[in-house]
């Protein structure tokens, strides 16, 4: 199958890149060519600025693709996107995100849960990017499929840290066996789901020929506290750091250059997703840990000159 994928350079789009030329598909690379990119060679790329409307029409309908992957469009953008493609292609896959559950109602949350706005705290974006898809889906057809993944770690990108970011520094300080500070008592819920399996779970969604109209929650099986969270990165950089708590609006008061008040807000939130829907319907089956996979996250950002340790990862 002949499958473009929109925003194939950073963190996500290179290892759906890689997993699709895995599985046998022809792929193209949309992007603004503004990036390094670790694609392999003989992968077309596509440098378009999507903000250049119609320039962005002509290159998705030069492209000409069977299926399309995307892992950074708006809500306008979709719009654009569906209007060009609609009755041209076999299946439109979309990145979403669990936060639109944010805050949860049920744990864990699965893909029919009325979803609840409060703002600050819901992703209202990417509910909006949806509501787009579910809209052409209804009134026109569009071959749509959204992925909701949780929070995604690996080669590629920082990982989450515990005060709302994804910030180097807060891994050097554990690193440096210096005390953390974590929100409230420690036991709001994460569930991180690595790179990898995220991107098995698109080549699943075109595999398995079927997925049209449907919303897939992906991650691992299970959650854990912020506090187990902290102690698989303690473990990992063999880190004598001592844990202290504190409530969450005092540490935003206290550290305001290094919180990300509004994501630790966000993440104070209980996040644990059913997967039981991918597995029952694409095969989905997660198989990276959560300690190997912080163990690659962080040996590529040693790699990458963002974190200074000894210890053996």
């Amino acid at each position: 199958m002949k499958v473009l994928v929109i925003g194939g350079t950073r963190f996500i789009g290179p290892h759906v890149v890689r997993k699709l030329r895995e599985a046998g598909h022809q792929v193209l690379a949309l992007n603004r060519g503004k990036s390094a990119t670790p694609l392999p060679p003989d992968v077309p790329r596509i440098t378009c600025d999507k903000n250049d409307r119609d320039r962005f029409r002509a290159a998705l309908l030069d492209a000409a693709p069977d299926a399309v992957i995307d892992t950074c469009l708006q809500a306008a953008d979709l719009e654009v996107a569906c209007e060009a493609l609609a009755g041209r292609i076999r299946q439109f896959i979309h990145t979403g995100s669990t936060g639109v559950y944010t805050p949860m109602r049920r744990i864990p949350a699965r893909e029919e849960d009325a979803i609840r706005i409060v703002p600050g705290i819901t992703f209202e974006d990417k509910w909006a990017q949806d509501q787009v898809l579910l809209r052409w889906r209804e009134d026109r057809g569009f071959p749509a499929t959204i992925i909701r993944p949780t929070n995604v770690f690996g080669p590629g990108a920082v990982p989450l840290d515990l005060w709302g970011s994804r910030t180097p520094a807060f891994f050097q300080r554990v690193a440096d066996g210096r005390p953390v500070t974590l929100p409230n008592d420690g036991r709001a819920l994460i569930q991180p789901v690595d790179v990898e399996d995220l991107a098995s779970a698109y080549v699943l969604v075109l595999a398995a020929g079927k997925g049209i109209g449907q919303v897939y929650n992906i991650s691992r099986w299970q959650a854990l506290t912020h506090t187990e969270y902290l102690g698989v990165i303690v473990d990992l950089l063999r880190s004598r750091s001592p844990v202290e708590y504190l409530p969450m609006e005092e540490l935003i008061r206290l550290h305001p250059d290094a919180v990300n008040a509004a994501a630790l807000r966000f993440h104070c939130e209980h996040m644990f997703a059913d997967i039981g829907k991918a597995h029952r319907e694409l095969g989905y089956d997660p198989q990276v840990t959560v300690e190997e996979g912080m163990r690659r996250s962080l040996r590529w950002m040693v790699k990458e000159g963002h974190l200074r340790t000894g210890a053996p990862l």
